[in-house]
């Protein structure tokens, strides 16, 4: 039904419309569709690998990855979000499949909105903290830590 095409790009790869685009995706999925009230462009994208899925050269599923020490001392996974036309059919789910493919053997860390703990435990997330409030919801600090080989 839908290409699964991840492109990935660091911050200086990205072209201006899909900043754009990103910018706009997460303005629509958190400050609209969840009415959170805070700074989306907080500095970190300028360091952070940009994961993203396109339909008909418009970004509808999106992650980003920061590397160590700039929020966790692991590599962290945030801004994870799927326009919603377009949830329920795995995009979030092979982005983060992409990310622990490229970081074979590292651990990462996320702070995952408390409603998708599940969702993440089945990814092999485990709960490190939490429940706590960071943006007027509920979250869970979480670890992936993928087994290491003998």
């Amino acid at each position: 039904m839908f290409s699964k095409t991840i492109h990935k790009k660091t911050f200086l790869e990205l072209t201006n419309q899909e900043l754009y685009e990103i910018l706009d995706l997460r303005a629509t999925v958190f400050i609209i569709g969840q009415d959170i009230i805070y700074v989306d462009t907080d500095h970190k994208d300028q360091a952070s690998m940009h994961y993203f899925i396109k339909d008909n050269d418009v970004i509808v599923a999106y992650c980003r990855v920061l590397p160590p020490g700039l929020r966790y001392l692991e590599h962290t996974v945030s801004r994870i979000a799927t326009l919603e036309a377009y949830r329920n059919y795995g995009f979030a789910t092979a982005l983060m499949h992409e990310v622990m493919r490229d970081l074979p053997g590292l651990p990462i860390r996320i702070s995952g909105q408390a409603y998708l703990k599940p969702y993440y435990e089945k990814l092999g997330f485990k709960t490190i903290k939490g429940p706590y409030i960071e943006e007027d919801i509920w979250h869970y600090e979480m670890l992936y830590e993928p087994l290491k080989k003998a």
